[in-house]
């Protein structure tokens, strides 16, 4: 009886190699109500998405379906909805979660209480399940950019391409690279070494490279620098950035860098970053610079409501917080005017570690309601989360972008997406790779 298994096995293994026996294939006709091209901002309709395994086979009108095209596929009709490609999240931190203390002074008590007192497994768990609220919430792709401890963020990926648990793609930084301190105020010195957890502090150009390498030996696939280390008031200098991203640029990998006010803009754009985090205080000469050299902006804003339940939870009895946090966010949003008439590319990132209160997932989506609310078009607000996050990403030709031979990251919402940005809020459809996560 064993070798008669071990022969079968033999036999059926044979018969695999010469492609006798193939895996079923699973193929979809996906019809769409309105259909949003992110590559030209553009709502069509009467367009219909041929799906084949984890690929885009083509996108077509119907009118140009033809009988081949329509056998021995599964119908989704998604006519009431608007389709777009999976939204994309350049700026999360899956694994950190920070709560706001009225009178609160210790700008670090929560990163501190994360590496004290929870520790990696319960962050782990954390993590997991935000990873699934983003999917269900057709955010498909993530750009992960530390606070994970020592590569937690590694992990999710992996458990993630495994299949262990559900979530979107991602790109990992791992420990992020910073100067003295990383972002934890008032740790005395004693305790410096906790930093450790949870950042790279460089010790110099050459150090940079070392670090580099051991994000790089880790798993990481993005280098995230600190070129300011706010709240804390040391920097990197322009030497250490070019030292780190021309080693990161040897292997293939983008630079991005938590930047929040001019100074430190311009140092990371001197030394050479793909990407700049946040730039809430940017001189219009610096945004002309990014614009020549390429580099990516990626506002971490949010919108009213947002800012609202920040003031009303940080300062719940000043009645003066929330309308000076929104004086603050409509200057926000006469900065982002700025870097667009500079003609830098925008890229959408929510920064999304605080909890004010909302479903998982949901600050990511107020971040595209935001940039709508700073005066940008729903169209081009629709292009940050989508083909310009993809170059954010490194992964432009592959997600963002709803075309033959793209990943089928799929999401639909509802049908008035194109006059109003909050219908982003109301899901229908999520498809991950020609899997079905929502229906």
């Amino acid at each position: 009886m064993k070798n008669f298994l071990f022969a079968a096995l033999l036999m059926s293994g044979a018969m695999m190699a010469r492609g006798q026996v193939t895996a079923p294939t699973t193929s979809y006709l996906i019809k769409a109500g309105k259909f949003f091209d992110s590559e030209t901002g553009v709502f069509k309709t009467h367009m219909v998405i041929l799906v084949k395994d984890k690929k885009i086979e083509a996108v077509r009108t119907e009118q140009e379906l033809s009988e081949a095209d329509r056998a021995g596929r599964q119908v989704v009709d998604l006519s009431a909805y608007t389709v777009l490609p999976g939204l994309i999240d350049c700026h999360t931190h899956l694994l950190y979660r920070e709560e706001l203390h009225p009178g609160n002074r210790v700008e670090s008590m929560d990163m501190i209480k994360e590496l004290t007192t929870e520790g990696d497994a319960y962050r782990a768990i954390y993590g997991t399940a935000r990873a699934r609220a983003y999917l269900d919430a057709g955010i498909t792709s993530v750009e992960d950019l530390g606070n994970s401890g020592q590569y937690g963020d590694v992990a999710l990926r992996r458990a993630i391409e495994e299949g262990l648990v559900p979530g979107p793609r991602m790109r990992c930084a791992g420990r992020g690279l910073s100067s003295e301190g990383g972002q934890l105020p008032g740790l005395i010195y004693k305790h410096r070494d906790l930093v450790a957890d949870e950042y790279r502090v460089v010790k110099g150009a050459e150090d940079g490279v070392q670090a580099v390498r051991e994000n790089v030996t880790q798993g990481a696939d993005v280098i995230k620098i600190y070129a300011n280390n706010t709240p804390n008031n040391t920097m990197l200098s322009v030497e250490e950035i070019k030292a780190i991203v021309g080693e990161a640029h040897r292997y293939g990998l983008r630079v991005t860098a938590h930047a929040t006010d001019n100074r430190a803009v311009y140092n990371a754009v001197i030394g050479g970053v793909d990407g700049i985090e946040h730039g809430y205080s940017v001189d219009d000469t610096t945004f002309q610079l990014m614009a020549r050299k390429g580099v990516i902006f990626v506002p971490t804003d949010g919108d009213s409501l947002i800012f609202t339940k920040y003031a009303q939870l940080a300062n719940p009895d000043d009645k003066t917080a929330i309308p000076r946090v929104m004086g603050f966010r409509r200057y926000l949003g006469l900065r982002l005017r700025a870097a667009l008439r500079a003609g830098v590319t925008v890229a959408a990132g929510s920064d999304d570690y605080v909890d004010v209160k909302l479903p998982f997932a949901a600050l990511s989506k107020h971040t595209i309601i935001g940039y709508v609310e700073s005066g940008v078009p729903v169209a081009k607000a629709l292009q940050f989360a989508t083909v310009n996050a993809s170059r954010q990403l490194n992964w432009a030709g592959e997600v963002g972008v709803l075309k033959q031979g793209y990943f089928a990251d799929i999401l639909a919402v509802d049908g008035d997406l194109d006059t109003d940005i909050h219908a982003i809020m109301n899901v229908h459809f999520v498809m991950k790779g020609g899997e079905i996560v929502v229906q």
